[in-house]
């Protein structure tokens, strides 16, 4: 695709060169568009093997293994045109970069009665290449990720109507090409994010129509990935965040009126709320400023490192709010109508590690303000036609708040609407 180019975009191939494109000149149309030409490949495969068990009334079992290879090539040209409406220009970028990955895993869910245990593993191992084909020689770069992800998980139906479970998972998350190669092929010491994840919780119907689930979860990461920009760095970038820990609760629940009344219409309400009280940095990690005015509002004296850095363990993780509240007012028929109201409500976050409130000149620091949207769709299903025709309609306020900061302001989505139709044959 193409688009306007702007002063960032021609460094440093024509910004000294083209006076259009200079200080907020590159608004006009006259500085020429840029063209992120892309092509995409990707191939794998996944067999899963399942195999079910009975040892009579003393234990019976559910084995599941399987394998995936996945394998994917990012051809990225760009080019800079002279002209507003270009299709071609001079290329200002030529990366190839591909990912070939393997993993395979095996678990087994024991029952005993009530009781269930489920251990797993799985391996994965991540391939990563990136070539600069701008320069002679290609500039090329390698990494490989490997990691063994343990887990186990437990629940008791005991109780009637109720699950009781718990559960213990090794999460991990691998960096993508471009985080962990440079474009001259260098590696980037850029770890992966690894965390124990643990989780207890307990499900219920008590009665009918009725659902309600309740969770305590803790993520202890031992090392969290964060942009650049909310750590005192530029732009997009990312950086090894450290130890963090994210601890709350986890509640949903849900109500349907016919099956209470063995009726044809339903009016239902569903709810999901998060509340994060914690979210902190953990392991001694510096935030750094050149801006004095910053340090001396958000920094104590007793956390100053320097003039340019502050310790911020313990301070709260940036976009991270405490808490997340989704509500549903709804009605169906079983004719196939289906209409529906949502309340969305998100909770103040910081928007860097020094957890400022008030926002600098740049847009990059500061509070993100407690946003509530509301939305509604409309679904009617005709049977005889194997066609759904829907209406939706998000942010019906039509309101404006910011969603993040990491390269400046940017807004949320205006109000949208949709209609259509979804045709089965």
């Amino acid at each position: 695709w193409w688009r306007q180019a702007s002063t960032s975009d021609h460094r440093p191939f024509r910004l000294n060169s083209d006076p259009d494109c200079l200080s907020m000149a590159d608004l006009s149309t006259t500085c020429g568009n840029l063209g992120n030409l892309r092509e995409y490949d990707t191939i794998g495969v996944e067999p899963k093997f399942t195999f079910t068990y009975d040892a009579g009334t003393v234990m019976r079992g559910e084995l599941q293994t399987g394998f995936r290879i996945h394998w994917e090539s990012q051809d990225r040209t760009q080019k800079l045109g002279d002209l507003p409406n270009s299709r071609d220009g001079v290329i200002s970028e030529r990366n190839i970069r591909k990912t070939l990955a393997y993993s395979g895993f095996v678990q087994n869910r024991f029952v005993f009665g009530t009781f269930a245990v489920t251990p797993g593993v799985r391996f994965e191992r991540i391939e990563l290449f990136r070539e600069n084909r701008l320069v002679t020689p290609f500039a090329t770069g390698e990494s490989v990720v490997t990691e063994v992800i343990p887990g186990i998980g437990f629940a008791f139906s005991g109780l009637p109507r109720t699950t009781i479970f718990a559960g213990i998972h090794r999460g991990f998350s691998p960096p993508r090409v471009e985080d962990v190669i440079s474009n001259n092929g260098g590696i980037v010491e850029l770890d992966p994010e690894r965390s124990w994840n643990y989780e207890a919780g307990v499900r219920s119907a008590p009665f009918r129509g009725s659902r309600f689930e309740a969770t305590f979860f803790r993520l202890d990461y031992e090392n969290q990935i964060v942009p650049a920009s909310i750590a005192g760095g530029v732009g997009a970038t990312l950086t090894n965040g450290g130890k963090t820990l994210q601890q709350g609760f986890e509640f949903s629940g849900q109500f349907d009126s016919a099956p209470v009344f063995a009726s044809s219409h339903n009016f239902y309400f569903r709810t999901a709320a998060t509340w994060l009280p914690v979210a902190e940095f953990r392991s001694t990690r510096f935030s750094s400023t050149t801006s004095s005015s910053i340090l001396n509002t958000y920094c104590p004296a007793e956390r100053r490192i320097s003039a340019t850095q502050c310790s911020i363990t313990g301070n709260r993780l940036p976009y991270v709010p405490e808490t997340l509240i989704t509500t549903t007012l709804g009605y169906s028929h079983t004719k196939g109508l289906n209409l529906f109201v949502e309340n969305v409500y998100v909770g103040e976050q910081f928007g860097d590690d020094l957890n400022a409130v008030n926002p600098t000149p740049n847009g990059q620091r500061g509070l993100l303000t407690s946003q509530t949207y509301w939305n509604a769709t409309a679904n009617y299903k005709v049977e005889r036609l194997k066609s759904t025709f829907f209406v939706t309609a998000k942010n019906l306020g039509d309101r404006t708040y910011i969603i993040d900061r990491a390269r400046g302001i940017l807004p949320s989505s205006p109000r949208l609407l949709q209609a259509g139709v979804n045709i089965n044959f």
